[in-house]
């Protein structure tokens, strides 16, 4: 009998450590990089949704509309599967711009369009850059599929906004 209780804690630590070998291996720690990547992506995506959905709302032009409708479905879903993968990665999400979005419901009319379609042009070529980095330089293999298979939206999105801003003055 003495041999068991031996042998059971033998059999215990060889479970625990297995268990925790993967538990480690389920979360790997980011870069410093892929964690910015990831916590910057996720605050522009917010903050283009969060004024799209304003310009839904205030533009009385339907091609600014189609836009701002586009920009909330596709940033919404691409936000969704960047948040999954912070989960996955232990990073927390930066909390949501409430005063982003406020400056935007007090503008109307020409210059709502025109001011709109100006920041999305500026917001999406920041973005562009930013996904263009972390899809040729990251190093974590999840954030960078993720940064790849988002750019050529993110690169529509700026074409689109850049045609716009020719249209709408």
């Amino acid at each position: 009998m003495k041999t068991s209780i031996p042998l059971c804690f033998r059999f215990a630590s060889v479970i625990a450590a297995a268990f925790l070998a993967l538990s480690a291996s389920a979360q790997t720690p980011l870069k410093h990089a892929d964690k910015s990547f990831i916590e910057k992506a996720a605050k522009a995506g917010m903050k283009e949704i969060d004024i799209s959905r304003v310009a839904v709302e205030r533009t009385s032009d339907p091609r600014v509309r189609a836009f701002a409708e586009m920009l909330v479905a596709d940033h919404s879903s691409a936000n969704d599967a960047l948040a999954a993968i912070a989960a996955s990665k232990g990073v927390h999400l930066p909390a949501k711009d409430v005063d982003g979005a406020e400056k935007w419901t007090k503008k109307s009319g020409k210059d709502f369009d025109e001011d709109y379609v100006e920041k999305m042009v500026s917001a999406h070529k920041e973005a562009v850059e930013l996904f263009e980095k972390e899809a040729n330089n990251g190093e974590d293999a999840e954030t960078k599929a993720f940064a790849r298979a988002t750019l050529p939206k993110l690169q529509h999105h700026l074409e689109v906004a850049i045609d716009l801003k020719k249209t709408v003055k």
